[in-house]
Order: structure tokens, then C-alpha cells, then sequence
């Protein structure tokens, strides 16, 4: 009976009448979502367009930006120059990047590891391309060989005046290969070399053909080799790329001087005066020297009490008009330290470019 009782209980409750559901309010709630969705697909398709569409317009102002500064860098002004130390582009350090250097830097030095340029740094070197902004390679040159891996087949000859050439030939054809903007020659015989006896100049004291000395170690004399070298540079690179010289600019024969581009005073803890002298006298034996080709330079090298006052250079080179090209700083990436971002860079640009009141 229990049992009965309990089957009957069940079929109970499993007799249920299904709730009616009414179709018509389902369909018109069907309709409203449908048209929901289709408003938010619309409003996604729109959003999608007008960001395309930012992103178009953002492509060309900056495009319109970078060509104006392009041509900046190729106008009449005083420019701003820099050795940058330690490039590095996968520093976790900004200070190593290229990419955090100002706009208005004109050009820079490679100072340090020059060849064999990893991706990374091709890329970063194309970004500073796209400023106008150029980068040539600097080293300390003393004797045939210096600063290079690669050698001719054979070795440099043992004439000199062809080892000269073949010597300037592979710097040319290095530049040209990774895509540097020319060459920072560091030019130092009146100082002495932390790394040898006597000054950084050739090694004449055995034959020549075992180190093959090229740099003279005399201001006045021995000048033929490192003046062939000059010129033979100036023949190899292409017009568009530079030839600068930096440190003993007074030691410079004269006859050659009109090969370069620059000539950059290393005019470092506020000296710049004493430099003054040395670039009249260079136009006096040199008449087709100007004044717009001298760079007064600082170094910021540990020293942020120079930066800080860089605005000095130029102001010195701006109270008289035609005095100086410009001006620059040795290790030109550490205000990015002590600017910070370059504070004191970009002041001292502004000081000798204002810029234009709208």
C-alpha cells in the first residue's frame, strides 16, 4: 500500500503543465537585441575608422614634422654636436639610447665600439637618420691601422704612401659599409697618451714598416704622411659625408686644412677663450677656413657642474655673431643624467637658435 501510495505521489508530481510562453513578446525582444547589437557594431566600426583615421593623421603631421627638421639641419644655423659615449640601445639606461638624444642635435660622434653594428643599433641609427640628425665614427689615429679590423689582403704595404692609402681606403669603405654620416678624426700629438710613452702620435722610434707611424709627433715637420692621409680621405668619402677633426686643431698643417668640415676645440672646463687665438690664426694661414667650422666643445664626462653651465658656450659663441659654427660636449649623453632629458642641451640650442614667436 506504501508503495502504491508512493508511485502515485510521483506520477503526481511529474504532471506538469507547461508554462505557456507568449512568442510575440519573444520575437519583439529578439528584434530590440538584434538592433542593439547592430547599433554597437556600428559604433565599434566607426571607433575603429575614426582610429584608423587619427593614426593616418598622426603618420602625417609626423612625417610633416620630421621633414621640417630635415630641413632645419640643412640650414644656416649654429649647430650642436655631441660625442656620444657607450651606445647601447638595449640598455634598460636611456642614457645609452639614441633615441632620447634632442631633435635638434645636428650630428654626433660614435665614441667607442664603432664596427659590426647589431640590429638594434642599425635601427636606432635609421630613426636618427629620419631627424636628419647624423652620426660619424670617431678614434684616437696614430699609426697605420688604428681603430680598424679589417685589413687588405697581404697586409698594409710596406710603402708608405700606398699603406696610407689603403689605410684611409678601408676607413671610407667601413663608414660607407654600416652606414656612418663620415668621420670624427681625434687628432691629439701635443697630448700625451695615458697608454704608451710620449704623446698620441705615431711610433717613430723603430723602422717604419714595423708600426707603420702616421700621426708626427713634431707640429712643425714630418707632416707628408698624415697630409696625404687627410686629402686621401677627403677623396674616398662621398661629398655628402663629413670629415671633422678634433683636439690639436694648432698642429694642423695649414695647407691641408681646407679638407674638413669642422674643426672642433676640445675647450673643456670653460677654456673656450683660450682657443680663440688658434682658429684666427688657422683662417690667417688658411684663407678658406670660416669661423661657422670651429665647435667650441665642454665635457660632461662625470663632471654635472659643467652641464649645468653649458649655456656659457653658448653664450660665448653668440655674442659675437660669426665667431663659432656651434658648440657641443664630450660625452654629450650624460645630460640626459643631469638635465635631466637633456635639460641643459636643449637650453643652449635655444640660446643660439631662438625659436620663432608665433
Amino acid at each position: 500500500m506504501m508503495i502504491a501510495a508512493g508511485l502515485m505521489a510521483i506520477a503526481s508530481c511529474t504532471d506538469i503543465t507547461p508554462i505557456d510562453v507568449d512568442d510575440i513578446p519573444q520575437k519583439e525582444l529578439y528584434k530590440r537585441d538584434l538592433k542593439k547589437w547592430a547599433e554597437e557594431e556600428e559604433t565599434l566600426r566607426k571607433n575603429k575608422a575614426d582610429s584608423a583615421a587619427i593614426a593616418e593623421e598622426n603618420k602625417k603631421l609626423r612625417e610633416a614634422y620630421l621633414a621640417d627638421l630635415r630641413e632645419y639641419k640643412k640650414s644656416k644655423h649654429m649647430v650642436m654636436f655631441g660625442w656620444f659615449a657607450y651606445w647601447n640601445p638595449t640598455s634598460p639606461d636611456n642614457t645609452f639610447s639614441l633615441d632620447h638624444l634632442p631633435d635638434s642635435v645636428d650630428f654626433v660622434s660614435n665614441w667607442g665600439a664603432s664596427w659590426n653594428l647589431s640590429e638594434e643599433k642599425k635601427a636606432q641609427l635609421a630613426r636618427l637618420h629620419e631627424k636628419g640628425t647624423r652620426m660619424t665614427v670617431g678614434w684616437i689615429i696614430e699609426n697605420i691601422g688604428d681603430g680598424l679590423q679589417n685589413k687588405p689582403e697581404g697586409g698594409w704595404s710596406n710603402e708608405p704612401y700606398k699603406a696610407v692609402e689603403q689605410y684611409a681606403k678601408a676607413i671610407c669603405d667601413s663608414i660607407e659599409k654600416y652606414g656612418y654620416d663620415g668621420i670624427d678624426i681625434d687628432y691629439e700629438p701635443q697630448f700625451l697618451s695615458p697608454f704608451k710613452q710620449g704623446n698620441h702620435c705615431g711610433d717613430w722610434s723603430d723602422p717604419w714598416e714595423k708600426n707603420k707611424a702616421l700621426i708626427s709627433c713634431d707640429q712643425e715637420a714630418n707632416k707628408q704622411y698624415e697630409n696625404h692621409f687627410f686629402k686621401k680621405i677627403r677623396e674616398f668619402l662621398p661629398k655628402e659625408k663629413l670629415l671633422n677633426i678634433n683636439g690639436s686643431i694648432g698642429w694642423i698643417d695649414p695647407q691641408v686644412a681646407d679638407v674638413f668640415d669642422y674643426f672642433v676645440f676640445q675647450s673643456y672646463d670653460r677654456t673656450y677663450q683660450v682657443w680663440e687665438s688658434t682658429a684666427i690664426k688657422l683662417m690667417q694661414q688658411q684663407p678658406k677656413v670660416k669661423a661657422e667650422q670651429f665647435i667650441y666643445t665642454e665635457t660632461f664626462q662625470t663632471k654635472p657642474n659643467n652641464a649645468n653651465q653649458f649655456f656659457k658656450y653658448a653664450s660665448f659663441v653668440t655674442q659675437n655673431k660669426g665667431k663659432a659654427g656651434g658648440i657641443g660636449a664630450f660625452h654629450i649623453n650624460e645630460d640626459w643624467l643631469y638635465g635631466p632629458d637633456y635639460k641643459n642641451v636643449r637650453a643652449a640650442i635655444s640660446v643660439m637658435n631662438p625659436p620663432f614667436n608665433n
